[in-house]
């Protein structure tokens, strides 16, 4: 069985047992309802997807080179963070942020030290928002991935201009 049979059936066994269960806990139907046209949604977005992906199994597909071109500009006076510390810097603001509101929610759960518990939400959600603000210098590596990424989604779906083929 391929992955999207794999999807597609994990999709309706899952709503099967949702509405089994809201069933079983005496809901009137509305939530059966919900799970019900969430499982035809599902199908039908994936079947939509697989629709729109060239699939060719007698040959195999490649993706011609291009050349391009990125002029980077030197910001000599503007501080910028390479890409490698930037993803280290992510790492960690969402880990310090994650232990802060888990304080926060410790606190309210047990009702004591919630004043700690609000002070600790709001420094780890500025912890968890600071990467946003902080300027990033992307590297030249990452542009040719992007570059290569954009070109191939432009090749799937047909948007390829063939006026430069014929020169």
């Amino acid at each position: 069985m391929d992955l999207y049979n794999s999807i597609i059936v994990t999709i309706w066994l899952t709503m099967l047992y949702a509405v089994w269960a809201a069933t079983a806990a005496g809901d009137p139907g509305y939530g059966q309802a919900a799970f019900i046209i969430s499982g035809i949604a599902g199908h039908l977005y994936l079947r939509k997807l697989k629709l729109e992906r060239p699939v060719s199994k007698e040959e195999k597909i490649e993706i011609p080179n291009a050349e391009f071109s990125v002029e980077i500009l030197e910001e000599k006076d503007k501080y910028v963070i390479s890409e490698k510390a930037f993803r280290r810097i992510i790492w960690i603001s969402t880990i310090l942020s994650l232990i802060l509101i888990s304080l926060f929610l410790e606190a309210i759960t047990t009702g004591k030290y919630v004043l700690w518990g609000i002070l600790a939400l709001i420094i780890g959600l500025i912890i968890f928002i600071i990467p946003i603000f902080l300027p990033v210098k992307d590297d030249i590596e990452t542009l040719r991935k992007r570059a290569e990424k954009e070109r191939t989604k432009a090749w799937r779906k047909g948007k390829v201009n063939h006026a430069d083929d014929e020169e």
